[in-house]
């Protein structure tokens, strides 16, 4: 055990200790108190089932960090209150309020998962008790000693204020201290301070109990009653208020926590974006797969050897991975040829960390991977590309990535040149250390290098040469990236020029794996993938198709291009046409006859389309749409096409599955799910924006209905609650079918319906309700087979702005209305079965 925990148990043990004794000494002045007088025994135990009940409205005190230290309780106001009674003469005993503290400290606490701070925590309230209470025993003794007061008249207010003023502040910091005290001990931190929010909260507590506590004591010496109802109003409010500022906080923690989730999932769709990138690299230059992982292992740990940023850790971490991103833009038989390059071959490679650097400048990463990108292959003595630079002037992140890539480059097969094992490879590092390499990263790197090659080992992505000996003079390169000094700087602007196709390929993929998870909205989502899609791929008109969950056909969410309004919505089975067979199947589909995907469009639109390309939308759970492209121009697409298309349907497809959780997920908050209709959150939200939209025009009137069923209670008791469940689905399908298209129903609580009418004023809404309510009562309700029932609903109407301006007073005159009518019209139906005689009595 450490020697914190010893000191925090020893004492823990010495403040326990201390506290049994006083506890002991209390329960003994306790019980030889008389049985009945305000100092007695009957009001002790009256306080003691009261301190059992109000220990559990608590306050949690925590520390900065927002860990849990304690918790501050409003029966402090009893255990005051025992101590102004008893600690003075005639009882001039703290006995009770030590036992009324103790109770209040191990209630507050318990159930704890750390007994340890539960047990100091009500040993500490023991403790200052005692020595609070001596402290107002004295100051009061000072009192009484004057002769101006008697102590069995109690005390006047004016004098009780310094008394209990020393009693609270004296209890408050003995407590806060020794609890801080102890946790900073028990955690082995230097300092473990309240937040400033639990020290405001827990001295606005103590004063109220103490406030509470004096007004307690005057009303049972002077009878004044009232004073017990503001006593308790005091802390009752005071507990409140800090309910609902915890509650708020809560609101805001959360809150922050979705943020903060939210930022780790772009965080992650952003590092699954580079390392897409960085599989297209290894797809393309085929001799090095697994090059760019090696490397990233090599580049992240130096980093943290030569104690880099932060920032500069991440920029390691990514730019091992995209350094060679520019070689997309580079032919693959310069990449991949079996020989030494010839100049011109050169040339064209060594454009690659400058188009690699155009590249990521658009990304704006937030930390220095372009700088690896664009000087990874600049050389100590200024003699590398693409600018020149020298020693220190080039950027250290880009000096470690040059040492890494080169080793890793060696060790591994070409097929222009076998690989080297570890020491020729470090061995020629060191020849070229302080001419293409940094001193100081060779030498570091050679020292740790062991370590480095276990952990790839470990990482299974071992390509490197264990052990062969290689001629060291060849004239062949190590690597298609480096070259003799005599080739000069390429001509960038016909480099350029010749890459500008591959170039765009690369920059529409980027964006859209860079951009395409940034939003969850369905609409910016899909015209993302459209617009970037363009780039790449040719077609005239670009479909999403997603699979409806309730019909389960193909939905065209999103189209674009030639004819795009009529195949806007267009709905299609799964399994039937080429869209509806991929989405079946999960597997792309290209140069069919499109006229097999077209049954339904006018034959002279089908005739104008020649090919046709689509690609699924896939998910855990299998394919749940599809891209859909249709050219005019082109009677087949290329495999190349199909690979971009189905490149960014894997993007798409997890973006859109986002977005339309996301969709479901708010649907669902604010649907009802029984009638489908806008639940009482939904409800406010639509009617606090029609009441903006009136006050914009001029407060055009608005009208509300509420409805309620008449006596649905005993349908429910008659015919169970599921069957009430369908009448009340049934009875929103009639209501609706009364209302306007622009009309707003929903279903505000239980059998209570709501509707918003726009534009609509007092007589025409009491007359959409009378005919709601004559629709509803003729309709006949199944209950189950061959029975019917008939229902009758009690409406009300409000208006804006003549019965109120806001949501609650037009649905508040709304309700009232309500009730009036249901009142109303079960008197009129008792009246009617009343005997004829009884009728007369009544209106004589």
């Amino acid at each position: 055990m450490k020697q914190r925990n010893w000191k925090s148990l020893a004492l823990l043990v010495s403040i326990s200790a201390l506290s049994l004794v006083l506890l002991a000494s209390a329960f003994v002045g306790t019980v030889s108190l008389p049985f009945f007088s305000w100092q007695g025994l009957a009001p002790m135990l009256g306080l003691l089932l009261l301190t059992f009940g109000a220990s559990r409205f608590s306050i949690t005190v925590t520390s900065a960090d927002g860990v849990s230290q304690s918790r501050k309780s409003i029966a402090d106001a009893l255990v005051f209150l025992a101590v102004m009674l008893y600690a003075i003469p005639p009882a001039s005993t703290a006995g009770p309020a030590i036992i009324l503290a103790a109770v209040v400290g191990l209630v507050s606490s318990y159930p704890s998962e750390r007994k340890r701070p539960m047990i100091f925590t009500t040993s500490i309230a023991v403790i200052s008790t005692f020595i609070a209470a001596g402290a107002y025993r004295f100051l009061v003794g000072l009192i009484l000693a004057s002769g101006a007061y008697a102590s069995d008249q109690g005390i006047p207010l004016s004098v009780l204020l310094m008394p209990i003023c020393t009693l609270a502040v004296l209890q408050y910091l003995l407590t806060t201290v020794a609890t801080t005290v102890f946790l900073s001990v028990d955690s082995g931190k230097a300092r473990v301070f309240p937040s400033q929010e639990s020290l405001v909260w827990t001295s606005i507590t103590q004063v109220a109990g103490a406030s509470s506590a004096v007004l307690f004591y005057s009303a049972l010496y002077s009878g004044g009653w009232p004073f017990i109802f503001i006593g308790l109003l005091i802390t009752t409010l005071i507990h409140l208020l800090y309910r609902f500022n915890e509650n708020k906080l809560n609101e805001v923690r959360q809150g922050d926590a979705e943020k903060q989730a939210h930022l780790q999932k772009m965080a992650e769709i952003h590092m699954n974006t580079i390392e897409s990138l960085a599989i297209a690299i290894d797809a393309k230059d085929q001799t090095t797969h697994g090059h760019v992982r090696r490397t990233q292992i090599y580049a992240s740990e130096m980093g943290k050897l030569f104690a880099v940023t932060p920032a500069e850790v991440q920029a390691l971490f990514a730019g091992a991975l995209l350094h060679d991103i520019g070689k997309l833009a580079v032919p693959e038989y310069i990449l991949n040829k079996p020989g030494k390059l010839t100049e011109a071959e050169f040339a064209k490679m060594k454009i690659h960390p400058t188009v690699g650097g155009d590249i990521l400048k658009r990304v704006n990463f937030p930390y220095p991977v372009e700088d690896i990108v664009r000087y990874h292959h600049e050389k100590w003595d200024g003699t590398g590309y693409p600018k020149g630079l020298r020693g220190q002037g080039i950027p250290l992140v880009a000096r470690i990535i040059s040492v890494v890539d080169f080793y890793d480059a060696t060790r591994c097969d070409r097929p222009y040149r076998k690989g080297m094992k570890r020491e020729d490879s470090l061995a020629l590092l060191h020849k070229m250390s302080g001419a293409s390499f940094d001193p100081k990263v060779v030498d570091l790197f050679t020292l740790h290098v062991v370590e480095f090659d276990q952990l790839i080992a470990s990482e299974d992505i071992q390509e490197q040469v264990a052990s062969e000996n290689i001629d060291l003079t060849t004239k062949t390169r190590p690597d298609a990236g480096l070259a003799s000094d005599s080739i000069g700087s390429p001509d960038k602007g016909l480099g350029f020029r010749s890459i500008t196709q591959a170039q765009r390929e690369v920059f529409a993929l980027h964006e859209i794996a860079q951009t395409i998870g940034s939003s969850l909205n369905m609409n910016d989502t899909v015209t993302l993938v459209s617009n970037k899609l363009r780039a790449i791929v040719p077609f005239d008109t670009c479909i999403i198709f997603v699979v409806d969950d309730r019909s389960g056909k193909a939905i065209a969410i999103h189209a674009v291009g030639d004819h795009a309004d009529l195949f806007d919505r267009r709905r299609m089975s799964v399994g039937d046409g080429i869209t509806g067979w991929v989405i079946a199947n999960g597997r792309s589909m290209c140069n069919s006859s499109p006229e097999l995907d077209l049954a339904g469009l006018p034959d002279d639109i089908v005739r104008t389309y020649r090919g046709v390309l689509v690609s699924p939308l896939i998910r855990e759970d299998g394919a749940f749409g599809a891209i859909t492209l249709y050219s005019k121009g082109r009677t087949s697409y290329t495999t190349e096409h199909v690979r971009l298309l189905e490149s960014v349907s894997q993007h798409a497809a997890s973006a859109l599955n986002n977005a339309m959780t996301f969709e479901r997920t708010k649907e669902s908050a604010l649907t009802d799910p029984l009638t489908e209709l806008p639940n009482a959150r939904g409800f406010y939200m639509m009617l606090e924006q029609r009441l903006a939209e009136c006050e914009r025009l001029n407060r055009e009137s608005l009208s509300l209905i509420s409805m309620d069923v008449d006596d649905f209670k005993k349908i429910n008791d008659q015919w169970g609650h599921a069957t009430g469940d369908r009448l009340l689905a049934s009875i929103a399908r009639v209501i609706r079918k009364e209302l306007r298209q622009m009309d707003i129903l929903s279903r505000y609580a239980g059998d209570e319906f709501v509707a918003i009418m726009p534009m609509a004023s007092q007589a025409m809404s009491e007359g959409v309700a009378e005919r709601i309510r004559t629709a509803v009562a003729k309709h006949q309700f199944s209950v189950r087979t061959g029975k019917s029932i008939e229902v009758s609903i009690s409406t009300g109407t409000a208006c804006f702005p003549n019965d109120g301006e806001t949501t609650e007073e037009l649905l508040t005159t709304a309700a009232r209305n309500m009730q009036q009518d249901k009142h109303s019209r079960k008197n009129l139906i008792n009246l009617t079965t009343m005997p004829t005689p009884a009728r007369i009595d009544h209106y004589t």
